[in-house]
């Protein structure tokens, strides 16, 4: 099945405020938060917190962590991305009208998988110890605007790509209690008595 362009005027608008020039320090920023490797050394960072957080009964969060990108990166990628087919803007605008600075193959970018594994991981983070939640929600954020910024996702792409990860990783939380019943911590609400 072909790629198809389909994009409101809302998502070209927002595409083209986002996909301005910053400057190359700020292309350089948006090019690094987009890297593989950017995303699994976060990944890797909030796995290694939530653990040291939750030390012996650690299993949960890092089951959770493991499925929700597990379910949101194969099943965005095997399942959603074949039934949208929708064309990448770098792919289905006219060159010189937008500003493509990172690699990105010609097929379907809905839902963006950037998005979607970022915000998986922050809602498990959340999940697993709130505290994590600024940073890794402001990271998820960075992340998938840097996407658009960089030419390569209309925004509706991260916006369904931020849907999806959080779907998956609540999932993901769930199954993990549902598989490691008990496993979870008693954290106290509010500091004891002193």
């Amino acid at each position: 099945m072909p790629l198809v362009d389909v994009h409101g005027a809302i998502d070209l608008r927002l595409y083209q405020l986002l996909n301005q020039d910053g400057g190359p320090a700020l292309d350089a920023v948006m090019q690094l938060l987009s890297t593989r490797a950017f995303g699994i050394g976060f990944g890797l960072l909030l796995a290694a917190l939530a653990a040291w957080r939750w030390r012996a009964a650690a299993a949960r969060p890092l089951v959770a962590f493991a499925l929700a990108i597990l379910a949101s990166d194969l099943a965005g990628s095997q399942l959603l991305r074949p039934i949208f087919h929708r064309m990448r803007p770098c792919y289905a605008l006219p060159p010189g009208t937008f500003r493509w600075l990172a690699p990105a193959a010609n097929g379907p970018s809905l839902p963006s998988l950037h998005a979607s594994n970022l915000f998986a991981l922050a809602l498990v983070a959340s999940m697993a110890w709130p505290r994590l939640a600024p940073l890794s929600y402001a990271v998820a954020i960075a992340v998938s605007v840097s996407r658009v910024y960089l030419g390569v996702h209309w925004p509706s792409d991260v916006l369904a790509g931020a849907v999806w990860g959080t779907a998956a990783a609540a999932l993901a939380w769930w199954l993990a209690g549902r598989a490691l019943p008990g496993r979870a911590p008693r954290i106290p609400s509010r500091a004891p008595p002193g």
